[in-house]
């Protein structure tokens, strides 16, 4: 077999596998075909956008454009690399049974192979839309001279960003595995660099924090890929670049294939830095845990503990916890750039904190317990033990945090302190029982298979569907709090009634007391009846 044909074996392999893979993944299925039928709209939007811009610069000065597709083409490589480099860390550089594969081909196909499948997926977006907007571009700019000029750009630019994106990845996962330091600290980087994403998203800072990675290549090489494109186009693009652009990706392939095998060669023979985490002592753990086991049982006790213990260990596990706090992304970004914190944070901060309180370990009570079920349930009395448990778990956790933020958020704000202090009752009373909401529905939809919650890691999570009954649920419970508490319809409802804002306040945070509490009663009633009366079948 000639090693081209092994190359292509390999690819076809790995798109099959990851096919497969995700066909197994319900959720993941679905959020692709969400991500397909929005880009869609963008992509045509993209296209009809080439062809504007095409007339633009037909009817346009040509000194200032070629600078313009120099920018615009050192941005794209940046994207593609960034990406690039992104997909090759979390998903390329992780195929299954990696140790099988380097007994059967040479680190060097492997690498090869998956590059090459990384190339063909990007291909199958990145050329057909792109060809379709060169087509639309040179049309509108009157130059069909431009539409080879573009794809071959285009090409260069997945030939050299892709590779560019899988040597940065292997780089950081060969510093990974070398370094003690850096393995224990990756989870906390990565979750960083999520949270730095998303505030570039809501903040649109993405021109600024790539500023100082453009002007570090705008002198090099990657700035002549704009000349190349707008060789047709008679804009004052330099044909010297343009040739200098091919020669440039020819040694740049050159030089990352050879990258490319010696660090692939470091990071999958490499024996790697080992973690090794101490047992803890009982008594370093009764005197850590000596008041709450005075107040609660020793079931219950013994269930919050683990509870705390396995979120501790794997927190990544719990990730599902933290969409919630997308919603605060808006009004914080808002505050940020106002400089002034309105009324409506304090809710929001609420409203999120309850969310997050009854999901963390309350919304799958029975399904969590994985292969220690069956000797849970063959306890005493496991339906108190579970479902109080779990309930307290994220109640002890994250209501004092929910009450501090709100309380913390409405001082801030131009609520008044009796408004604020009615506030922190709705934040204590909502937080403590959204749990107990929770478990009825957790229990009703149970999930008992571990799914990928990152590429290497499975963990068993609240399924989907109980996730969303139970988000509503809340939603419905805090609405009186919520607009009682509103600076519209809080002062609307006052001045309607004649009373003090602080009475309004008040009579929402008892009416979703009171809801949520007999809302809470019933769920942890049920949750409690079908625990007692489970059968494994």
């Amino acid at each position: 077999m000639t090693r081209a044909k092994r190359l292509r074996l390999i690819a076809r392999a790995e798109l099959r596998r990851r096919w497969r893979t995700m066909k197994g993944n319900t959720t993941q299925l679905l959020a692709l075909a969400f991500a397909g039928i929005m880009l869609l709209p963008f992509s045509i939007g993209g296209v009809f956008g080439a062809y504007l811009a095409g007339g633009f610069v037909a009817g346009s000065e040509t000194e200032p454009l070629i600078e313009w597709a120099r920018v615009a083409f050192v941005y794209g490589w940046i994207f593609v690399v960034g990406f690039g480099g992104y997909r090759a860390y979390a998903v390329a550089l992780r195929p299954d049974n990696l140790d099988g594969l380097l007994t059967a081909v040479s680190h060097r196909d492997l690498i090869s192979g998956l590059l090459l499948t990384e190339l063909a997926l990007w291909s199958a977006f990145f050329l057909t839309v792109g060809s379709a907007a060169s087509v639309a571009f040179a049309v509108g700019a009157g130059s069909l001279l431009t539409i080879p000029a573009l794809l071959l750009t285009l090409c260069l630019l997945l030939a050299t960003g892709i590779p560019a994106g899988f040597i940065i990845a292997l780089g950081v996962r060969n510093a990974g595995v070398r370094s003690r330091l850096l393995s224990r600290l990756r989870t906390l980087f990565l979750v960083l660099l999520g949270i730095g994403y998303f505030a570039l998203i809501f903040t649109n800072a993405f021109a600024s924090a790539l500023e100082p990675i453009y002007r570090v290549l705008s002198p090099t090489p990657i700035d002549w890929f704009g000349d190349l494109a707008a060789l047709g186009l008679g804009v004052g693009a330099s044909p010297f670049r343009a040739i200098g652009a091919v020669g440039f990706t020819g040694v740049f392939v050159v030089v990352a294939v050879v990258s490319l095998y010696r660090l692939s060669e470091w990071l999958w023979y490499a024996d790697g830095v080992h973690i090794t985490h101490e047992v803890e002592r009982s008594d370093d753990r009764s005197s850590r845990f000596n008041g709450l086991s005075r107040i609660l049982s020793q079931p219950v006790f013994g269930v919050v503990v683990a509870d705390w213990k396995r979120a501790r260990r794997s927190p990544i596990s719990l990730s599902f916890a933290l969409y919630p706090l997308i919603v605060l992304a808006g009004p914080i970004v808002t505050a940020v750039q106002t400089g002034e914190i309105g009324t409506g944070l304090p809710l929001w901060v609420l409203l999120t904190g309850t969310w997050v309180a009854g999901s963390l370990f309350a919304l799958n009570v029975v399904g969590q317990e994985g292969a220690a079920l069956p000797v849970t349930l063959l306890s005493e009395a496991p339906e108190r033990s579970l479902v109080t448990g779990h309930v307290l778990s994220g109640a002890l956790l994250i209501a004092p945090i929910t009450v501090a933020a709100t309380v913390t958020a409405g001082i801030l704000s131009p609520h008044s302190v009796p408004v604020v202090a009615s506030l922190g009752v709705s934040a204590l009373v909502l937080s403590a029982v959204s749990g107990a909401i929770g478990t009825g529905i957790g229990v009703g939809l149970p999930r008992f298979e571990a799914v990928s919650v990152s590429r290497s890691t499975k963990a068993i999570v609240p399924s989907a569907f109980a996730f969303a009954i139970y988000s509503v649920a809340v939603l419905i419970v805090a609405l009186p709090a919520v607009i009682a508490h509103s600076g519209i319809a809080g002062h609307a409802l006052a001045s309607a009634v004649g009373v003090n804002r602080f009475v309004i306040g008040l009579s929402g945070t008892l009416v979703s007391a009171v809801f949520a509490c007999l809302v809470g009663i019933v769920s942890m009633y049920v949750a409690r009846d079908r625990v007692r009366n489970y059968r494994l079948g």
